[in-house]
């Protein structure tokens, strides 16, 4: 548009407007100098002229005059009239598309004006749909700043894009919109966390999270959850926090063989966005296992020799991680399959035969998987079963009728028909309370029987190696005791003073040894000697026993049959004065010895 915007009058102005193609003429009269503005437009277009004017698009009286209006005029009042240069504008702040995290900006610019008019006014609007609408318009602002901070704009985390432009105004004249043409993107500092998931490998089966499985190497995935958002890569780490370095800007990540130990293992990823901002840690949890069921004892044990056809069957199994599957215990008997339990507290797989087991070898096989499906190699195993016990017989001295002494030969048997015999238990009087075991051999030699003349049983009993005892057997003798009897023939008296004694004795028998004690003593040695003397007692209570002994056989030995079992005994009191007598111990009321 051609226009004639401005002249300067001196003196006397006369101003006449002639509108013809667009060019308006203006004629003025006054005695005052004026800054005249005639322009085709005002009210904030680009050329910042105007045809007509009015109060209201008039941008106000510079110079606190009041200007004359009329149908296509706006004429100031002014010391000195001159033409009007309108000011320029530029961006200078936020016009490049940065992202950036600061929902209140500071919007630039710079001011310019040839005629060095300050800056009056400024208009400074937002927009993220190309000025259709305003997300943020300040409206007309009296002030010289060059900036502009803006409310708080909408955010998101893929961010907004905002375009703005300012226009500044002299008092005169409007500078017309100055766009920032790139703007800026507006993005939230919070970002969201990418969401991750596992396969067996990049086109194998998904992988759950926090259940076990066998894969060891898996291969990890992901995707952040905002559309649009501009990501600038990933941190990632198994088993720790992921660290401020980008690892990757792709969205996976193949385990390689070899990192991964069995056991629940984490995955750890944070993105990072264009704006240098981190999301908080995604996980995804993995529980491994790769390692088979480990059997540890057994019992019964391999080998092992049991009494009971109902044993309990007990087998240590153990897995750490899955567990063991109680659905995937195979166990068999005698190639038979059982159908075995797992007690979970004792770590074990149990079982209790319904049937009874057979007699003899018994074969075990076990094979155990866990819930992944490691399995175990076969174990297998033997143990012996034998619920019967032996049978046997004693014989005493080669079944002789009679016997003098009380040592006799004992001939023993035994058979098991599972296993074999193990041990024996030997018994005088058949009842087996204080007996001890001892090896099965088939001979006992010298075995004693009690010093009482008459007819004397022994009883035996067996027991095989599964602990199977026998029932009792037993053999009988008749046993003659020849051996002789003691009698005291003088002593102190039952109550004396005096501290020395004597005491004489005899057998009831000829040819016959003595020994003899005082009180605590040991037993003196065998003697000829028919009496004993002891000096220097002290008051008190003292006892005296004799024994006389006769070597029967004539091997010069004192065996244990040619004893007088019962010792002659005499007590008395030593003191000057009275004391407690004791009372004179009895002999048993049987003598061991009979006439034929």
């Amino acid at each position: 548009m051609a226009c004639k915007k401005y002249m300067k009058i001196s003196v006397f102005i006369m101003a006449v407007f002639f509108i013809l193609a667009d060019i308006s003429y203006a004629t003025v009269s006054s005695s005052k100098n004026y800054k005249l503005h005639t322009s085709v437009a005002d009210g904030g277009g680009a050329s910042g002229a105007s045809t007509s004017y009015t109060a209201q698009n008039s941008v106000g009286s510079p110079l606190g005059t009041s200007p004359a209006v009329g149908t296509n005029y706006k004429i100031y009042g002014g010391m000195l009239a001159t033409t009007n240069a309108i000011p320029d504008v530029s961006i200078v702040s936020y016009n490049d598309g940065t992202l950036i995290m600061d929902d209140t900006p500071t919007l630039a610019w710079s001011y310019n004006d040839k005629d060095a008019d300050k800056q009056i006014y400024y208009q400074v609007q937002v927009s993220k749909d190309n000025f259709a609408t305003f997300t943020v318009d300040s409206g007309l602002v009296v002030s010289n700043s060059e900036s502009f901070t803006s409310p708080i704009l909408p955010t998101d985390e893929a961010g907004v894009s905002y375009r703005w432009r300012v226009r500044v105004s002299d008092g005169f004249d409007y500078s017309g919109w100055k766009v920032a043409t790139y703007g800026f993107r507006l993005t939230t500092t919070e970002m969201e966390v990418p969401i991750v998931w596992a396969k067996v490998s990049s086109i194998g089966e998904d992988i759950p999270a926090k259940l076990w499985q066998a894969c060891g190497t898996p291969y990890m995935y992901w995707e952040y959850p905002v559309t649009g958002a501009d990501i600038t890569g990933y941190s990632y780490s198994w088993g720790s926090i992921p660290n401020d370095e980008i690892d990757t800007a792709a969205v996976s990540y193949q385990t390689p063989d070899g990192l991964l130990s069995d056991g629940t293992r984490v995955f750890n990823l944070k993105a990072q966005n264009t704006a240098g901002n981190w999301s908080e840690v995604a996980n995804f949890e993995i529980w491994i296992d790769r390692a088979e069921p480990v059997i540890g004892s057994y019992s019964p044990t391999n080998g092992a020799i049991i009494s009971t056809d109902t044993p309990t069957i007990s087998i240590s199994v153990l897995d750490e991680a899955s567990g063991v599957d109680p659905d995937g215990i195979v166990m068999k008997i005698n190639k038979s399959g059982m159908r075995a339990s797992y007690d979970e507290k004792a770590k074990s797989v149990v079982y209790i035969p319904s049937t009874p087991l057979s007699e003899g070898d018994n074969v075990l096989s076990l094979e155990v998987s866990d819930i992944v499906g490691n399995k175990t190699s076969l174990v297998v195993w033997s143990f012996v079963v034998d619920t019967r016990a032996a049978t046997g017989t004693i014989i005493i001295n080669n079944q002789d009728a009679v016997t003098n002494t009380v040592y006799v030969n004992l001939t023993l048997s035994a058979e098991d028909v599972t296993t074999g015999v193990k041990s024996m238990a030997i018994s005088n009087d058949g009842v087996f309370d204080t007996e001890s075991w001892e090896a099965f051999n088939t001979r006992k030699d010298n075995w004693t029987l009690p010093a009482i003349t008459g007819t004397r049983k022994v009883y035996v009993k067996f027991k095989d190696d599964a602990g199977n005892e026998s029932q009792i057997f037993s053999d009988t003798i008749e046993l003659i005791i020849i051996a002789p009897d003691t009698i005291i023939t003088s002593g102190p008296s039952l109550v004396t003073i005096s501290t020395d004694c004597l005491f004489t004795f005899k057998s009831s028998t000829s040819g016959c040894v003595f020994r003899w004690k005082f009180d605590d003593e040991e037993w003196s040695d065998w003697s000829n000697e028919t009496s004993a003397r002891k000096e220097g007692l002290p008051e008190g209570n003292h006892y005296f026993k004799v024994q006389s002994a006769k070597d029967v056989n004539n091997n010069e030995e004192i065996d244990l049959d040619e004893i007088d079992p019962v010792p002659e005994e005499r007590t008395w009191t030593v003191g000057k004065q009275g004391s407690v007598i004791l009372e004179k111990l009895k002999k048993r009321p049987f003598r061991f010895w009979k006439k034929e």
